[in-house]
């Protein structure tokens, strides 16, 4: 049979058709990320009010770059469980759909949210605290998103092979295994500010360079471009390997005839 973009295709019609009809699904799109923009907007506008450091352009910016890895992650994972939800496993499995049609198409799917969030936060920002995202240069700001769309399906896929592993019980990881990395991320601070047995859990997650790099690049420094090139591989390599986790998830799930049975 092989791969077939039309079948890809068939699926994000379907994960459209899931967001279009439900409520949740646009919602969480732009509620949780516009909280977020409004929150982190009036801290950094008293922040500023008792600084002369330029808050505004690090905390706005991680805020909205950190949404492409939480999207990534979140609905990625969110998608693939919505056929445990809906108790459809086992019809989507029983038709020609290749694996790798359905990576593929969640992939692509969490990423057009995840731009959408972008085209409302972007603008708002603007038009609420007078922050240009775009100061940072363009050809930096794309490989920063790339870099955490890549990071965020590695977390995604890692949540959807333990939900077909050990089924729904786990699905809070969905919502929540972002938010776990975050505080070693170094999202709203730099990476010399954790103590030291933190640091060194820090570094070796692709997430930190990229927002070290965008306090550098605010603050006039050069970037270390090496440490993001290894962000990089590493991202990729864990993808790799998370792919073909989630594919052995859904062999042994077959096996195990769990496509039948809810928990």
């Amino acid at each position: 049979m092989g791969f077939k973009f039309y079948r890809v295709n068939a699926l994000l019609l379907k994960y459209w058709f899931i967001t279009k009809n439900k409520l949740d699904r646009i919602f969480d799109m732009i509620y949780w990320p516009v909280i977020q923009i409004l929150i982190w907007g009036f801290i950094v506008i008293f922040v500023e009010d008792i600084s002369e450091s330029n808050v505004k352009s690090w905390l706005l910016g991680a805020v909205i770059m950190w949404t492409f890895l939480w999207k990534a992650s979140q609905d990625l994972a969110v998608y693939i469980l919505e056929d445990h939800w809906s108790r459809s496993l086992y019809n989507v499995f029983s038709t020609p759909l290749q694996n790798s049609e359905i990576i593929v198409s969640v992939l692509i799917f969490s990423f057009l949210r995840g731009l959408a969030t972008l085209i409302i936060t972007v603008p708002l920002t603007w038009i609420l605290y007078s922050y240009n995202f775009f100061t940072i240069d363009i050809f930096y700001l794309v490989i920063f998103a790339i870099l955490l769309v890549l990071f965020g399906w590695v977390l995604g896929l890692i949540v959807a092979a333990l939900v077909y592993t050990f089924g729904q019980r786990i699905q809070v990881l969905a919502w929540s295994v972002s938010v776990l990395i975050q505080p070693f991320s170094c999202v709203f601070y730099p990476l010399s500010s954790l103590p030291k047995w933190a640091q060194y859990i820090a570094f070796y997650i692709p997430t930190t360079h990229v927002f070290e790099s965008m306090r550098a690049l605010v603050n006039g420094q050069p970037i270390n471009m090496l440490n993001i090139s290894i962000a990089f591989i590493t991202s990729i390599a864990l993808l790799i390997i998370t792919t073909w986790l989630f594919v052995k998830s859904i062999g042994k799930a077959k096996q195990k005839g769990l496509f039948t049975r809810y928990d």
